[in-house]
């Protein structure tokens, strides 16, 4: 029994390591004859004959066969690596073409290597891009938010101010992060003056036609040469730049003048969506000092 069994694991073992074949015409006597294929990285010279097997060649430099064939010459390594944004992951072989992947950020896309799409502020990263797909970007739930536009990082939980012993000022969005503070630090600072971590934010996520978006830019740069020494391209992006810095060292006095700024450039809706800011701002902090 054991020597029938030693047999019959052969015979399957022989089965599955077989060499496949194809069939040809004998060109003589007319028979159908069983040839074996030549193996990777080998082309067939010549098929077989009622008296010898498939004669086999190995692929000369710069050609290949990838698979069990009876190809007459083996194939071109044409896969050429010369795109913006990609390298030679594996070298033409006897065994396969050349391989050329995008290089870390970019993806390959219609023969060409893309950068990965960015996640907007308020969405965060799902599923992060590979050298075969872009990001996969997913709008934060209620309680998490993002505030950068980037391909890599996902969204994150607001912070929780109540288990760090201190008060939510500004209330977070899925753009930016709770404001935390204590009632002492309230009574020391205005309103408007909690706004500024989020304020650049604020601009950032706001919908501007470039012209106004510059027209604003140069508006708050008045006086200074901070928007010369930035490309104007991306308005959004030279924007929150600019504004990031000038909120900085802005008075409370021009951070309370913003909404009558953006109204005197016509953006009415967006003056309207700081004011209800401020107003929540101011709330929060009137209830704390009324609770001490």
């Amino acid at each position: 029994m054991l020597l029938l069994a030693v047999m019959f694991l052969t015979e399957i073992a022989d089965a599955t390591t077989s060499i496949p074949t194809y069939q040809i015409q004998d060109p003589v006597s007319g028979a159908t004859l069983t040839c074996n294929r030549c193996p990777p990285g080998y082309h067939m010279r010549a098929h077989c004959s009622a008296t010898q097997q498939t004669q086999c060649e190995p692929c000369k430099e710069l050609h290949f066969t990838q698979y069990w064939n009876y190809l007459s010459k083996c194939l071109y390594c044409n896969n050429f690596c010369v795109g913006e944004n990609e390298y030679v992951k594996h070298e033409c072989s006897p065994l396969n073409n050349r391989v050329c992947e995008c290089v870390e950020g970019y993806y390959r896309h219609q023969e060409f290597c893309s950068k990965h799409t960015t996640c907007p502020p308020g969405h965060g990263v799902e599923q992060k891009g590979t050298a075969h797909s872009d990001t996969v970007c997913m709008k934060c739930s209620p309680g998490s938010y993002s505030s950068n536009n980037s391909a890599v990082e996902h969204c994150l939980s607001h912070t929780d101010c109540a288990s760090l012993g201190l008060q939510t000022v500004v209330k977070g969005t899925v753009w930016h992060d709770n404001v935390c503070a204590s009632c002492e630090d309230t009574k020391l600072r205005g309103g408007i003056d909690f706004l500024r971590e989020i304020l650049p934010d604020f601009f950032a996520v706001q919908r501007m036609k470039s012209k106004r978006a510059l027209k604003l830019l140069r508006t708050l740069t008045s006086g200074n040469r901070l928007h010369e020494n930035r490309g104007v391209r991306d308005t959004s992006k030279a924007l929150q730049n600019v504004f990031s810095e000038w909120v900085k060292t802005a008075s409370e006095e021009k951070l309370k003048k913003l909404p009558d700024l953006l109204r005197q450039l016509r953006l009415d809706n967006m003056a309207d969506k700081l004011e209800r800011k401020i107003r929540k701002v101011e709330s929060a902090i009137y209830l704390c000092n009324i609770a001490t």
